[in-house]
């Protein structure tokens, strides 16, 4: 098999205006020929709604000739047979001009439009067939999303303009020959559109040595993929809520409302608007977050929609805009699901088989989408005049094919839920960046971080995203760990921090740890590690503990502690008995206290006195974090920290206050009384001066801390035992006294 060589990206995109400008004009032309005109030309006509529902069934029906088509396609390169296919298709409107000359007799000139419809789809699935395997050829893999977003928004300012004027068109004048001028334009428009395809690479002929039985036998491979034939249902599933509700939405909306076809091909408009609003979020969700939740959500969606419309009918107010809207939705949300469909297959069929994996995913489609959609319209025909009555609700056709559709596209998405997708993000994640933060404000900076921005702003930006708290920032983030700013690097460093957790975002803190040389960057990175409890990097962390900076050695405790996974707990031990520089066992100490570690606790004590001695400035400051460490093993942290702002706010202010209250706490005995009685005056007589006949007092209450029954009685006698031969101790020691002492005595009240 001969093989032309590979496109590269650059040139891949640099071809890419050719794409956009065939699916515009591609989508005009359906958008003038077989769409909303053709189903509105063929009821003036008189046809039957069986009949209209067969005729816009045909169109995906025809799509099972998908597979056979398959060696023309090899044999002839896809860009050859996509384009003159496309060419050729418009060749067979040509009866549509006939069949008014028959409108007396709606057999012919439904076997008028039946015979030019069929030749049209013939045409239309040899052309679609050679492009969609043609598409993983010419569209960039990273970018799939993106611009799938944009060939609906390159299409959509010519729908809106197309269908404005072909409303007015139809609207202002009579007889069924109006519809002439609409089919002749869309035909030259089509032939425009097809020329278009020759601007693009790739697409050369790929015969196999064996021939055609040998091309067809390929076939077998994709049928033995079972998750691909779950696709294959997803998608054929999805597609049939597109095709039947194009078709039947027009005529729901004509019928029962009285809308009339000039106003209904305008709001059909909407359909594409809704599609290219769809689209374009869709793909750029898809490109950051896989296809699953995009499209799992967006069929959610559906359903809801698919349940409502039985409840709309021609006497709500203001229906004609309650109809748009249900265009726009519809569009919106079901043009947005076949975009995560599309990309995945893109990004799953195996390219050396594309051809037999995309025929065979192109016919299923038409058998879903067009065989279906026939029976949609048998359905609406035989139960729209009589109905059907369930549990005292009267159901008439229309009613019975929304349910059903409903019930179709919850299976569909079921399904899809199941399939194969590495990396992809969940339903429930997806979501939750919704309820995380401010989405709007992220999507809003997003976009301003995408653009031309000076490195100040984008430092900015960068910060702004941690407050923001939406992890719909997060790709933005991860990439701007490779901006040529530090500044701006090292701010998506401590963003991603203050985000949700994310396997991703822990995979690029985890990578910025062996920035050997940056400092500041590996120090924020154990920060944010630290702060998303990533016990998977726990080890990575730990390999801090013997760096030879101080900072990135306590940084590490630190984040330990914040983590706290308890294979590193001996090393966070050792650092606090062994480090050489007090800032790392203060760290240390700080880690343990996050551990609650009650073996550490003569350690802690141990290292408070060694500082609460030193004559320094900075011995209080110091030995308070360790005082703090205590105060969580001991879960009076709340109770400490409370009381000593208090204290530290107003001296003399807060301190004899819980003095008093541990005298009220003491137990009963006359030498117990005796204790509290020498507290209560120690208390009273407490004020912003020394604190050794306090501390005395509180030290006298060893015997009533030793009787206690309290699991934490050995820790705060230790506490005691070891700040015993203080001659001076410090104010926030009294306080950690207090209210452990408190919380320990038999009579105290938590």
């Amino acid at each position: 098999m001969s093989t032309a060589p590979e496109l590269t990206d650059y040139e891949k995109l640099r071809r890419l205006p050719f794409l956009y400008l065939y699916s515009a004009l591609t989508a005009t032309a359906v958008l003038c020929t077989v769409g909303a005109p053709l189903v509105l030309f063929s009821a003036e006509l008189g046809i039957d709604k069986d009949r209209i529902g067969l005729i816009g069934g045909i169109l995906p029906f025809f799509q099972i000739l998908g597979i056979t088509s398959l060696p023309i396609i090899l044999r002839f390169g896809m860009r050859r047979v996509a384009a003159l296919a496309l060419l050729a298709r418009y060749i067979f409107l040509v009866p549509l001009f006939f069949a008014p000359q028959f409108i007396d007799a709606p057999d012919v000139a439904f076997a008028l439009i039946f015979g030019a419809v069929i030749a049209y789809a013939i045409c239309r699935t040899l052309s679609e067939a050679a492009v969609t395997p043609w598409q993983q050829e010419f569209i960039p893999r990273l970018v799939r999303g993106q611009i799938s977003g944009r060939i609906a928004i390159a299409y959509l300012p010519v729908a809106l303009i197309g269908s404005f004027l072909i409303q007015l068109w139809l609207d202002g004048r009579d007889g069924i020959e109006r519809f002439y001028p609409v089919f002749v334009i869309g035909i030259v428009i089509g032939a425009l559109g097809a020329l278009c395809l020759f601007g693009l690479g790739g697409g050369a002929p790929r015969q196999a040595a064996g021939g055609s039985s040998q091309l067809l036998g390929n076939l077998r491979v994709p049928l033995r993929d079972r998750n691909f034939l779950a696709f294959l249902f997803s998608s054929g599933s999805q597609y049939l809520i597109f095709s039947a509700m194009n078709v039947f939405l027009l005529l729901f909306f004509r019928e029962r409302l009285g809308i009339s076809s000039g106003q209904l091909v305008l709001m059909a408009a909407l359909v594409p608007v809704g599609a290219a609003a769809g689209s374009y979020a869709a793909g750029w969700f898809v490109d950051r977050h896989g296809t699953r939740a995009i499209r799992i959500t967006l069929q959610a969606l559906q359903v809801v929609l698919l349940l409502v419309l039985p409840f709309v009918h021609a006497g709500i107010p203001g229906v004609e805009l309650l109809a748009g809207a249900v265009f726009l939705l519809f569009g919106f949300l079901v043009q947005g699901a076949m975009v995560p469909g599309s990309i995945y297959m893109l990004n799953y069929v195996p390219p050396a088989h594309r051809e037999s994996y995309m025929a065979l995913a192109y016919s299923s489609d038409g058998i879903f989408g067009g065989g279906l959609t026939v029976l949609a319209g048998v359905l609406v025909q035989h139960f729209e005049p009589t109905g059907i009555t369930a549990a005292g609700v009267h159901l008439g056709g229309y009613e019975l094919l929304f349910l059903a559709g409903a019930l179709a596209t919850a299976l569909s998405a079921l399904v899809f839920s199941q399939l194969q997708e590495e990396g992809a993000t969940g339903v429930r994640d997806f979501l939750g960046q919704f309820y995380s933060g401010n989405p709007l404000r992220a999507l809003w900076s997003i976009q301003r971080f995408s653009s031309f921005t000076s490195e100040q702003r984008r430092r900015d930006l960068a910060y702004g995203f941690g407050g923001i708290g939406s992890t719909l920032a997060r790709n933005e983030l991860i990439g701007a760990l490779s901006d040529p700013s530090f500044d701006v690097r090292h701010e998506a460093i401590r963003a991603l921090g203050r985000l949700p957790p994310s396997p991703a975002a822990i995979r690029a803190l985890e990578e910025m740890l062996s920035y050997d040389g940056l400092i500041e960057l590996q120090y924020a990175a154990l920060e944010s590690l630290g702060q998303l409890r990533s016990t998977a990097s726990a080890g990575a962390i730990a390999a801090f503990l013997d760096n030879p900076n101080r900072l990135l050695r306590s940084r590490a405790a630190r984040s330990l502690g914040d983590i706290r996974s308890p294979a590193q707990l001996p090393a966070i031990r050792a650092m606090l008995a062994d480090d050489p520089d007090i800032d790392c066992r203060l760290a240390a100490a700080s880690a343990l206290g996050k551990y609650g570690d009650r073996q550490s606790v003569p350690a802690l004590v141990a290292v408070y006195v060694q500082q609460a001695v030193d004559g320094g400035h900075v011995s209080e400051p110091r030995s308070k974090v360790v005082l703090l460490a205590i105060a969580k093993i001991l879960h009076v942290e709340e109770r400490f920290a409370r009381n000593w702002r208090r204290e530290e706010k107003m001296p003399g202010y807060c301190l004899p206050e819980l003095l008093g209250k541990v005298a009220k706490a003491m137990p009963s005995g006359e030498a117990a009384r005796i204790r509290a009685r020498t507290l209560q005056a120690a208390a009273s007589e407490f004020g912003n001066g020394p604190t050794e006949t306090a501390f005395a007092a509180l030290q006298a209450l060893r015997p009533d801390i030793a009787a206690a029954s309290h699991k934490d009685r050995d820790l705060v006698l230790a506490l005691l035992d070891g700040t015993a031969h203080l001659t001076e101790p410090h104010r926030a020691l009294m306080v950690l006294l207090a209210v452990s002492m408190r919380a320990v005595l038999p009579r105290a009240k938590n």
